[in-house]
């Protein structure tokens, strides 16, 4: 690894597969930090993920030992793992049931083992840091037929393995990084769509909860107005899916806007009894 930081700072070609053997050959290794910190172990991952030469098996490998140092706040992503779990349905469906228990299991599941909690705990690591959703093309464009067909598999194969609320819940939280329609539509419609489907109230949930969730950390205003200005927000996003035709979406989204209200009055009261 030493000899690979060296190579990083100088510039100098990197064999990929001598890389992936150090950084996973590293996992293995008793020296205090593997010998080499953190910055320096993403900086050679994200050197192989931009080599094309190097292969996805490889990649898989890395990117999977390596998840905690990828699933961080700097903008560090596992990128071939993200890509596929948008792109292959069955791998998806594989890291949900890797998490969740089979609603056809019950409590007749063992207790895992230790070997098995670490893979669960990579596995919801991955999910919970996943922002491509299906469709979603290198280029930024949306292909609308590769989502449907995506999502049809994952129905089909989670609902045979008693996975498809927990695939649902999790399949919502992503669908909030889709691109607009190019109608103009804040959504694309084959999500929205997909969304407001009749048997899709675990997927609109976990959407619910990722809009709510990506206002992330932020300072309370007492004055209330930040969440004002998000319940008009949602409210207006809900009258556009609504006149789009998707009224399940707008229920979602209206029942989000009311939740800012509501939130606001809780601000500016609390505040007020402070003052007095």
């Amino acid at each position: 690894i030493t000899c690979l930081e060296r190579m990083l700072h100088s510039k100098r070609a990197i064999d990929p597969q001598q890389c992936v053997r150090a950084l996973l050959g590293a996992l293995k290794s008793s020296e205090p930090n593997h010998a080499m910190d953190s910055y320096h172990m993403v900086q050679l991952i994200k050197h192989l993920q931009s080599d094309s030469a190097v292969s996805d098996d490889d990649l898989f490998r890395v990117e999977w030992a390596y998840l905690p140092l990828l699933n961080q706040l700097d903008g560090n992503k596992p990128v071939y793992l993200q890509r596929k779990l948008a792109n292959e349905p069955n791998f998806f469906c594989e890291v949900i049931q890797l998490i969740y228990l089979s609603d056809k299991q019950g409590d007749k599941a063992g207790e895992p083992s230790e070997e098995q909690r670490a893979i669960a705990t990579n596995a919801h690591r991955l999910l919970r840091e996943w922002t491509r959703p299906p469709g979603l093309k290198d280029d930024g464009t949306f292909d609308s037929e590769h989502f449907k067909g995506w999502l049809q598999r994952v129905r089909e194969v989670c609902t045979e393995s008693g996975h498809l609320n927990a695939a649902l819940l999790n399949i919502g939280k992503t669908l909030i990084y889709s691109p607009p329609d190019v109608d103009g539509l804040w959504i694309n419609r084959a999500v929205a769509d997909a969304l407001n489907n009749r048997y899709s109230e675990e997927m609109r949930d976990g959407f619910r909860t990722a809009l709510y969730n990506s206002r992330g950390v932020h300072t309370v205003d007492p004055s209330g107005k930040p969440e004002r200005n998000l319940a008009e927000k949602y409210e207006k996003r809900a009258e556009e899916a609504e006149n789009a035709g998707f009224h399940r979406l707008a229920v979602t989204l209206r029942g989000l806007s009311e939740g800012y209200i509501k939130e606001a009055e809780r601000v500016r009261s609390d505040f007020g009894k402070d003052e007095n």
